[in-house]
């Protein structure tokens, strides 16, 4: 079965911007297909849309089913409330109905 992880951590020599990793496994039968990540906060009401990763159609599945995307943003992009921080991966590959939600992290950014 598909997986998804998400993984947000301070970037390296960067001061208020972050690494956020989408890693995703099992998708075997996707082999070669675009993929892409949209980036959400997490809410009680409605949740915000922050941004998005991938999905050019440069960035493929591999042929063992793995595929990792990145970006470096800034704390502000992942700064979705007052308080706490909830942030969460929405994964669509090409040719699979739906998407694949992630872990969520939390944190202060």
């Amino acid at each position: 079965m598909p997986t998804v992880s998400l993984f947000i951590s301070p970037a390296e020599n960067q001061p208020g911007n972050y690494l956020v990793v989408v890693n995703g496994e099992g998708f075997y039968q996707s082999a070669n297909k675009s993929v892409g990540a949209r980036i959400r906060g997490e809410d009680p009401w409605f949740d915000d849309r922050l941004f998005s990763i991938g999905g050019t159609g440069l960035e493929r599945v591999g042929q063992d089913g793995r595929f990792t995307l990145s970006a470096i943003v800034s704390g502000s992009q992942l700064n979705e409330d007052w308080g706490q921080d909830e942030i969460y991966a929405l994964v669509s590959v090409a040719g699979l109905s739906g998407s694949y939600r992630s872990n969520t992290v939390k944190g202060n950014f």
